[in-house]
């Protein structure tokens, strides 16, 4: 049988786009999430777009598919933890796709730095989804944690949509 799963690929510096445009010219299923920015070109701005994950894609294969993938232009190697290639579960694609559906200008920011309390997102597009809410007071984004990559996607949803699903103990 032939499984195909999710598997996160490192790409050379800058060349995200060669390894996609490759991979889906191949027939893989590749995806490339992206954030929107504003840049300013002289005095006009724009909106442009850039690697959500700098130098990662995402590319659905066999084990076996996996061996073409190593050889294609601007690969450079799988994520790894420990010894085992990581995949990447399929709702974690998805997760990915909706936040960046409603949520274009999205950051990332690597699971180290990413410290607070726990939360769900009860009302809003990304109901039922949790993440991280750093502390402090105001407007902040939620990291959204992507497993098994390290990396978590920095949303501001709105703080009337999110409810701390632990509560603090009264215990020291």
């Amino acid at each position: 049988m032939h499984y195909y799963r999710w598997y996160a690929v490192y790409t050379h510096f800058n060349e995200e786009n060669l390894l996609l445009d490759y991979l889906l010219s191949q027939g893989y299923e590749a995806y490339l999430p992206e954030r929107r920015f504003w840049e300013t070109v002289g005095n006009k701005r724009r909106i442009a777009y850039e690697p959500l994950f700098k130098c990662h894609l995402f590319v659905r294969a066999t084990q076996a598919g996996l061996q073409k993938v190593k050889q294609a232009p601007g690969f450079s190697h799988l994520v790894r933890h420990g010894k085992y290639v990581a995949t990447i579960p399929e709702s974690h694609i998805v997760k990915m796709r909706t936040i960046l559906y409603y949520y274009e200008d999205a950051t990332s920011i690597s699971n180290d730095d990413v410290d607070g309390v726990t939360v769900a997102v009860v009302s809003g597009h990304l109901t039922g989804m949790t993440g991280i809410l750093p502390h402090g007071e105001g407007e902040r984004p939620v990291a959204m944690e992507i497993d098994h990559l390290g990396y978590s996607i920095n949303v501001k949803v709105p703080m009337e949509t999110i409810f701390q699903t632990k509560v603090p103990s009264l215990i020291s």
